[in-house]
């Protein structure tokens, strides 16, 4: 049986009896199911920001000068920080997340073909 390519972009490769991601080709047929996950931003560092901000208002000198400039730059990271969305692929042997990228459309066309894959693997089609 020829492999066919249902899927190439950017070093991810789907094709019907294998998926390839960063080098790493994973057998079509060991994978039992996949999904997407929506990760959510990192948002410790505004956080600390935002609290280091606030209790700075309170002091004297210059503090409360920095502690505007640490409020706003908390703000800002909090209101910029954006989440991303990763392809979670389920073998007998465990869980990857195997790709992870702000694009969810990206990640759908990856989803996508990994399920016309294994949606044919069993059978003699070509897509």
């Amino acid at each position: 049986m020829e492999e066919s390519i249902y899927f190439s972009h950017h070093g991810i490769s789907v094709s019907n009896s294998r998926f390839i991601v960063n080098g790493k080709p994973i057998p079509i047929k060991h994978v039992t199911t996949v999904e997407s996950k929506k990760l959510s931003p990192n948002l410790g560092m505004a956080k600390v920001c935002l609290m280091g901000g606030l209790l700075m208002l309170f002091g004297n000198g210059n503090l409360p000068l920095i502690g505007t400039f640490s409020l706003v730059y908390g703000a800002v990271m909090w209101l910029l920080a954006t989440p991303q969305y990763a392809v979670v692929i389920h073998t007998l042997a465990g869980n990857i997340q195997a790709v992870i990228g702000d694009n969810i459309l990206d990640v759908e066309n990856v989803l996508t073909a990994l399920n016309v894959a294994l949606a044919l693997r069993g059978s003699s089609a070509q897509v």
